[in-house]
């Protein structure tokens, strides 16, 4: 038996294997029907890898938020505090976060992910709107969802996904963001076509993606 917390998902794979994350979760994923005990020799097998990758994971990643009075964290790029107030309703304004104070863990938490949703919602509503116009193009549907590699993803009905952490980036970033999975419904790739379509609408989007790359890899572990 490892003695790491090692989180586990069924996958319709055939094969089992590990993923180690920049925040430090390791994730073990395998076909449902895969032995208990079997399950337990490949992770024995695989603890020095694991504590391996965990040695080189960078220091400075945020730990999930736990929406606790007084923690701090990024709403759209700016310095923000949680509080817990005894009211029903979320609240934002200045760099204060405030949420429905309860006691069990689970609960809050999935009450301050709502809060994120629709403050990131209200946000991207207005900015899907201006851009599909801009592109001439039509966006199916819009869903927020949390996601541990991903910014967004666009599939072939045009819908789009975009990653809930994207509440704690500035507005560029999130303006960036929604404009690289839109043009994706009218180019369903990376081609030069593609990036045309990106640098007509935002000729710097290069610092976006350098922000990114080297920033936003901290900012999308918040909430997983």
């Amino acid at each position: 038996m490892i003695d790491l917390k090692i989180e586990r998902k069924t996958t319709k794979g055939k094969n089992i294997s590990l993923v180690v994350y920049q925040n430090g979760k390791v994730v073990l994923k395998h076909p449902a029907k895969v032995p208990n005990k079997q399950l337990e020799e490949f992770l024995s097998d695989k603890k020095e890898w694991i504590l391996s990758k965990l040695k080189q994971l960078p220091k400075d990643i945020p730990q999930r938020l736990k929406f606790e009075d007084g923690e701090k964290t990024h709403i759209f790029g700016n310095p923000t505090t949680i509080q817990l107030s005894p009211k029903k309703k979320y609240n934002f304004h200045t760099e204060i976060l405030q949420i429905p104070n309860v006691n069990n863990e689970v609960s809050r938490i999935r009450k301050g992910k709502l809060a994120l949703k629709e403050l990131l919602l209200e946000k991207i509503k207005p900015l899907v709107n201006r851009t599909s116009i801009n592109l001439n193009t039509k966006v199916e549907k819009v869903s927020i969802k949390t996601m541990r590699s991903l910014w967004g993803s666009c599939n072939s009905k045009n819908q789009i996904s975009l990653n809930l952490s994207l509440v704690h980036c500035p507005d560029s970033i999130i303006e960036y963001i929604i404009l690289h999975e839109i043009a994706h419904t009218i180019e369903h790739n990376h081609s030069s076509r593609f990036w045309k379509i990106v640098e007509s609408q935002n000729p710097n989007y290069k610092i976006a993606e350098k922000w990114l790359k080297e920033v936003g890899k901290k900012y999308i572990y918040y909430l997983n």
